[in-house]
């Protein structure tokens, strides 16, 4: 398999009303023929679906529909409220209400299609949810770039999220939130080139994230209240008892990667098999960073993502 693979047969860039009215701009890459499932692709904070149309042209050419949406506050769902803020109010609800529009309109096409979630870093912890909340829409679920956080930890910034929400505005974009969501990440890749070098080894992805406008952006205080509470409420024993105990689970991402990395997967999968959790798979790869599918080992990581997707019982 190549890098870009073949080209998808057909794109569709559209949009899906949410249930208050917002606009979710959705892409589609549909295959020639009937596909064997739908993949949905849920993006991580700070940047857009369209970052993963060199994945969803190679997953078209092995036979699956995929759809990706942009969050609110990031891409082209930007609210007046601009880039790196879900909502004033309920955010974390009403991005998981959007993600459910989305699936419901992709899924209506083909009616009884079995779907696989991708959720990447910020995306993993919205797919969650998304399964707990809905247990029998999804087949399969990979989780790529993600953690099991340290409950503690979270609830800190949670209260400064809070904090900084009531003392400078709901929209207001915290660097002091900032610097503690991201500040240590390129510690351990110093001296760096660029403030992002923990993203990929790969120079050319990195450059590529820096010079779009529609990624990096800061996070509102509200946002980083929602982002840690969904945290908070996918991490307990309880919650992740309600993930069907039989659904195909695969946790992938970089040994390196400052988000999670060889420690924050192993305490996830070792939470999931706690939980009764029996088919779990684990795929670390040695040296790689935060973004998986823009490594320098990208082509083999997007074949075994595929790989396990096809021999995965749906």
């Amino acid at each position: 398999m190549t890098e870009t693979g073949l080209p998808a047969v057909q794109r569709d860039d559209t949009s899906v009303n949410a249930t208050d009215g917002h606009a979710i701009p959705v892409i589609t890459w549909r295959p020639k023929d009937k596909p064997a499932a739908i993949l949905q692709i849920f993006h991580g904070l700070s940047e857009h679906a369209e970052r993963y149309a060199r994945f969803a042209n190679v997953a078209t050419a092995a036979g699956y529909m995929v759809v990706a949406h942009d969050h609110r506050g990031h891409g082209k769902a930007s609210p007046e409220s601009g880039l790196g803020h879900f909502s004033d109010a309920d955010g974390w609800n009403l991005v998981l209400q959007d993600a459910k529009s989305v699936q419901e309109k992709a899924g209506g096409q083909y009616p009884g299609l079995p779907v696989i979630l991708l959720g990447h870093s910020m995306g993993s912890y919205i797919a969650q949810d998304f399964v707990m909340r809905h247990p029998h829409s999804v087949s399969a679920l990979v989780l790529s770039g993600s953690t099991m956080p340290s409950r503690l930890k979270v609830r800190v910034g949670r209260w400064v999220a809070r904090w900084e929400a009531l003392r400078r505005g709901r929209r207001h974009r915290s660097q002091r939130l900032n610097a503690m969501g991201f500040g240590s990440f390129n510690r351990r890749f110093e001296p760096a080139r660029t403030p992002f070098d923990w993203l990929s080894r790969d120079p050319a992805e990195v450059d590529l994230y820096i010079s779009d406008p529609l990624c990096g952006s800061v996070s509102s205080a509200t946002l980083w209240q929602d982002l840690l509470g969904g945290l908070l409420a996918i991490s307990s024993v309880k919650a992740l008892q309600r993930i069907p105990s039989g659904l195909p689970v695969l946790i992938t991402g970089g040994e390196n990667d400052p988000v999670g990395g060889r420690h924050g997967m192993t305490r996830l999968a070792a939470a999931y098999e706690r939980t009764g959790h029996t088919t779990v798979t684990l795929k670390i790869y040695p040296g790689g960073r935060h973004e998986m599918l823009n490594e320098t080992n990208r082509d083999e990581v997007t074949e075994d993502i595929l790989g396990w997707m096809e021999r995965t019982p749906l």
